[in-house]
């Protein structure tokens, strides 16, 4: 029986991170994920790069970062829309939301080097025609503010609700179930939130922990959002013969699977016969 259920290296884990709005804090975010091997996305947000972009939270000024800032930044990160303005996409006319995201990716786009296909939601709304407009756009998926508090995967990508943010009260408790499970199953967990927020609430100390427990976790695969999405469409299009017998992955990303409850991989392009 051919199972699909591995991640890269027959790992059954993965966890993702997302941070928003290309804040100063970021910076300080970007170490502290290098020195754990955590991959995460960052949602950016291209029209308020340069300029006078500040606020307060919590007695701490938040200011973004510039262009030249961002290019060096997030060099090992994936960059994804956050669009041009920061808008509630809801409220804006149908040339309103195209023109926010179109020109967002088409900015982001310029500094990554590769098309930028991924997207979180300003304020987390979005609506029907919202999500109908980024799929002519060319946006894979899009990450809500909606939070699941379990580990599976959107049935639409487009409306992504992640596991958690990282200051709800559940989060540890999350983490430390997560990281304990012992399943057959693929688990994702997937953690957002604002690199701010680790200024005006005084926490940095338990995003640490939290970094520190994922980068540790050998049995995890570390992975950006679209790293996540590119591998489940792979795993998707793996076409099975009817015996079960001949896997061919059409796709350009090795995958794997259990076959007989042995873990397999098939190489992008490549036929295998068991």
């Amino acid at each position: 029986m051919i199972c699909k259920n591995c991640f890269p290296g027959g790992l059954r884990k993965a966890v993702t991170f997302s941070f928003d709005d290309g804040v100063r804090q970021d910076l300080r975010l970007t170490d502290l994920f290098r020195s754990h091997g955590i991959k995460a996305t960052f949602n950016l947000n291209s029209g308020m790069f340069d300029g006078d972009h500040t606020w307060n939270y919590k007695n701490i000024e938040v200011s973004r970062l510039s262009r030249e800032e961002v290019e060096e930044n997030y060099r090992d990160f994936e960059l994804a829309v956050h669009t041009s303005h920061h808008p509630d996409l809801v409220k804006l006319s149908r040339e309103g939301i195209i023109s926010e995201v179109y020109s967002d990716r088409r900015n982001l786009e310029e500094i990554a080097g590769y098309p930028v296909r991924g997207m979180a939601y300003p304020y987390g709304t979005y609506s029907t025609e919202v999500v109908e407009i980024l799929h002519s756009l060319g946006i894979c998926y899009s990450r809500t503010v909606k939070s699941t508090h379990s580990f599976g995967f959107p049935e639409d990508y487009l409306t992504w609700h992640p596991t958690c943010h990282y200051m709800e009260k559940e989060t540890p408790e999350l983490i430390d179930r997560f990281l304990s499970m012992n399943s057959d199953n693929l688990s994702l967990f997937y953690l957002w939130g604002h690199s701010y927020e680790l200024d005006g609430n005084d926490n940095w100390d338990l995003m640490e922990q939290i970094c520190r427990k994922f980068g540790a976790a050998e049995d995890v695969w570390r992975a950006s959002n679209m790293e996540i999405y590119l591998y489940m469409q792979a795993l998707d299009q793996l076409v099975v013969s009817c015996d079960q017998k001949l896997l061919y992955n059409p796709s350009a990303l090795d995958v794997w699977v259990t076959a007989d409850d042995k873990i397999l991989k098939i190489e992008s392009g490549k036929t295998v016969r068991i």
